[in-house]
C-alpha cells in the first residue's frame, strides 16, 4: 500500500503526540481576571508589582508554549498557572537596585518552605524536601510554587501517551 506524503506526516503527527496550532486569544486582562493579585500596585511608587513588559513577555512565553489543541478546556487555566508560576519567581527575585551586591543575591536564591524560625539571634531554617519531591523530578523551578505544581498536574493529565518517531 502507497502513502502519499501528507498520509505519512499525518500518521507521524499523530504518533508523536505533539500538537501544535494557533492558540485562541488570551490577554493580561484574562490572566488578571484569574490572578488580580498580580494587578496589585505598590503602595508607595502606585506603579504595578509586575512591569506589563514582564506580563507581555510571559504571556508571549505561555503562547508559544501551551497549546490550546493539547489542553482543550483545560487550556485557559494552564495558560494562567503557567504565567503565575513564572511571574512568582519574578516576584521571588525582585530586589531594590538601591540594595547591596548580597541582598540582590539572596533574592534570587531558591527559596525553601520556612521549616523553623527562632527571634532571638534571629535564625530561619528550609526543608527543601518538599520542593524536591520525587513526584516533581524533572520538572525544574516548576515545583517551586504552587502554581507550577499545579499546571504539572494537568501537563502530565493532559500528555499522557508516547512519543513515537519513525
Amino acid at each position: 500500500m502507497m502513502y502519499s506524503d501528507m498520509d505519512v506526516f499525518g500518521i507521524i503527527a499523530g504518533a508523536s503526540n505533539i500538537r501544535s496550532g494557533d492558540n485562541p486569544t488570551y490577554t493580561s486582562e484574562d490572566f488578571f481576571r484569574i490572578y488580580p493579585q498580580f494587578k496589585k500596585e505598590d503602595e508607595k511608587t502606585h506603579l504595578p508589582i509586575v512591569p506589563e513588559v514582564v506580563v507581555n513577555a510571559y504571556l508571549k512565553l505561555a503562547h508559544a508554549s501551551i497549546k490550546e489543541a493539547r489542553y482543550h478546556d483545560a487550556w485557559e487555566i494552564c495558560m494562567g498557572l503557567f504565567i503565575a508560576h513564572f511571574l512568582t519567581l519574578y516576584l521571588q527575585s525582585i530586589a531594590d537596585p538601591a540594595d547591596s551586591i548580597g541582598q540582590i543575591v539572596n533574592a534570587g536564591l531558591a527559596k525553601g518552605m520556612v521549616a523553623s524560625k527562632s527571634a532571638g539571634d534571629l535564625s530561619v531554617s528550609y526543608d527543601f524536601s518538599a520542593v524536591n519531591g520525587a513526584d516533581f523530578n524533572g520538572w525544574g523551578t516548576y515545583k517551586e510554587t504552587v502554581y507550577g505544581r499545579q499546571f504539572i498536574t494537568l501537563v502530565k493529565i493532559y500528555s499522557l501517551g508516547g512519543m513515537v518517531v519513525w
